[in-house]
């Protein structure tokens, strides 16, 4: 299934720098428990997390065990869910991702969207009821990502919730 599904235009692999500065921006080191929920196999995003020695459940949307974000458990205790979802599904990860902050299942999210997350009045509705804990970090230049067919070049953001380290820094370009 895997093998069929990473050739999808949702499967890219997130370039390494933008997993080490989002590491770095909100100090993930001060998580104890962290949730990969679109990134099994060739994430590095796990890469990272091993060479930290951090604690972390790896799933992804498609993969040959079953998971799948909207009806996958986090891992108890989950301090952080972190990951660069497929985006033609932003909608439907946004609510989930709230419904798990509100479940008391997760404590925080930084998810890796389009700067066009921003847009939509569906979505800015949502972002407004959870302003008092949002934080969004903009890259300053277009992330260019890699698939197993394609690259492309996106204008990108970290919609980030309740994370310590951007407490005072509800907005900011990296």
């Amino acid at each position: 299934m895997y093998e069929l599904r990473k050739t999808d235009k949702d499967h890219v692999a997130t370039p390494r720098y933008v997993v080490e500065d989002i590491y770095s921006l909100i100090d993930i080191e001060s998580f104890k428990s962290l949730w990969f929920p679109f990134n099994h196999y060739d994430s590095l995003f796990k890469l990272r997390a091993d060479e930290l020695n951090l604690k972390y459940k790896a799933t992804h949307i498609f993969d040959d065990v079953g998971n799948d974000f909207f009806t996958t458990e986090p891992p108890l205790n989950c301090d952080l869910m972190i990951s660069n979802p497929p985006f033609s599904q932003q909608n439907e990860i946004i609510e989930r991702s709230f419904q798990l902050i509100d479940e008391k299942k997760i404590k925080s999210f930084a998810l890796l969207l389009p700067l066009s997350t921003l847009e939509t009045e569906k979505r800015a509705n949502i972002f407004e009821q959870y302003n008092n804990k949002l934080a969004i970090l903009i890259f300053k230049k277009r992330i260019k990502f890699l698939g197993h067919s394609t690259s492309f070049n996106r204008g990108c953001c970290w919609v980030c919730y309740n994370i310590p380290a951007l407490e005072n820094k509800r907005i900011q370009w990296v």
